[in-house]
Order: C-alpha cells, then structure tokens, then sequence
C-alpha cells in the first residue's frame, strides 16, 4: 500500500472518528464472511456503525483525535464499532455478540474520551437501557404520590365507615 493511500485512509479514518464519543474495539479472527455480512447487518440495524481497520492506520487516526490510548488496544484483526448517543447499548450489543461467536472478543474502548478496560464494556453493558432507567425514574417520582393518593382514599374509606356505623347505631335506637 503506498503513503499516498495510507495518508487518505487515515485522514477518512480521523473524519469518521472525530466526532465520535463511543468506541469499542472488537478481534474477530476466525469468522467467517457469512457471520461478518450478518453481523454487520445486524449492528447497523441498531445504529452502530463498524468498520474493520488495519491497526496501524488507526493507531494513528486515534492519535490524531486524541486517544492515543485505544491504538495500543489494537493487536489482531480489529473492528472499530461506534454510535452516537448510547455507549450502554453499544457494549451490550457486542457483549452479547462476543458471547455468542466465537473469535469475536472485546478489547477494550472509549468512552466520552476515558479509555475502557475489557471489564468496564463489561461493567457498561451490564447497566440497564436509558429506556429502562427512565422507567425507574418516572416510578420512583410517581411513586409517592401514589402513595399520598392511597392514604387520602383510605382515611377517606376509613371516614365513611365510621359514618355509617354511627347511622346504623342510631337508627337501632
């Protein structure tokens, strides 16, 4: 491959890579077209974009950007995959990935400009999904007022029982 080429994959590399803030670096020696071509299609349809790279060329896109630190991670066949909004969802998907195939290991990552280890995409893809964490979160402020609703029914039940025992009682005498 000639400098020339180098330059220009490595200048569309930072272009790509600049405004990101979610990456996870993936080997995936071993698997075959078949599972790539799925795969591939599989994390697009989840709004993750990945590209295999050859580790030279983006060790210095990364250090170009500023994360010098993720072009140490690359050692086998690499696959750089990121997105733009959810770094949970991210890690999850290939979590669950590197799970299922074999030779398609995790190597580490960055997120919003702090290097990741292999346990921490772990630690990340073990957090629940923004959707259910806002979930939780609606619950947990409705759950007092519900609470509040429920005593004010209750005394209010509570009231018209006592209410009506006294009518009972006064209408026996």
């Amino acid at each position: 491959m000639s400098k020339a080429l180098k330059k220009l994959i490595v200048e569309e590399l930072v272009t790509d890579y600049r405004d990101k803030k979610n990456f996870v670096l993936v080997n995936f020696k071993g698997i075959d077209a078949q599972q790539t071509n799925v795969l591939k299609r599989d994390l697009s349809d989840k709004n993750i974009n990945s590209r295999v790279v050859k580790n030279s060329l983006a060790a210095i896109a990364f250090e170009e950007i500023g994360i010098s630190g993720l072009g140490k991670m690359l050692e086998l066949p690499t696959v750089v995959a990121t997105n733009e909004d959810d770094p949970v969802e991210l890690a999850k998907t290939l979590k669950g990935y590197s799970e299922e195939i074999s030779g398609f290991d995790i190597v580490g990552g960055c997120v919003d400009g702090e290097l990741m280890s292999i346990e921490d995409i772990g630690t990340l893809a073990s957090i629940p999904s923004r959707e259910v964490v806002l979930t939780q979160i609606v619950f947990a402020i409705n759950a007092p007022a519900v609470q509040l609703a429920n005593v004010f029914n209750a005394t209010a039940n509570n009231l018209c029982q006592v209410l009506r025992a006294i009518k009972e009682k006064k209408s026996e005498v």
